[in-house]
């Protein structure tokens, strides 16, 4: 195509509308899992707030997927069953935050896990995740108070 051909200006502009598109689109699903993983008024992320050696263990619901469990030594302290058929675990992690983030990357990247879409801070970080017929996302956070304690926070939906 020549430099100054009318039919390149059609093509691009269908081109970037196609590619607006589908960036509004992925952003929607995040917004989605964020705001669902921070509904106000959570008892379930409270609970994740407490130091590892003060939590009080409570059972994962029988239909939680097994594969989106916690790793081994966590804590969950809080679950919560929302609407649409999502469940937002909470946990506490009785190790330091980048202990924590390699465990999580390491768990949610295997057992039939696809990571994507993540970010990591100093203090924070999350990603999400799909396979095994649901798609989730996790976020960890240090807790200030709690010496070498990272709260974890997990949401399963369809």
């Amino acid at each position: 195509m020549k430099p100054g051909d009318r039919r390149a200006g059609p093509r691009s502009a269908v081109a970037l509308c196609a590619l607006l598109a589908v960036m509004l689109l992925g952003a929607c699903g995040e917004d989605e899992l964020e705001s669902a993983m921070a509904e106000p008024g959570s008892t379930a992320t409270q609970a994740a707030l407490t130091c590892a050696k003060d939590a009080k263990p409570i059972d994962l619901p029988p239909s939680f997927p097994t594969q989106a469990t916690v790793p081994d030594g966590y804590v969950v302290t809080g679950v919560q069953v929302r609407s649409a058929g999502r469940t937002v675990v909470t946990a506490v992690s009785p190790k330091p935050f980048k202990q924590t983030l390699a465990d999580m990357q390491a768990a949610y990247s295997t057992r039939g896990w696809t990571a994507s879409e993540g970010e990591v801070e100093e203090r924070d970080a999350e990603s999400n995740f799909d396979g095994n017929g649901v798609r989730g996302r996790w976020a960890i956070r240090e807790i200030p108070d709690c010496v070498d304690n990272t709260s974890v926070s997990v949401l399963i939906g369809k």
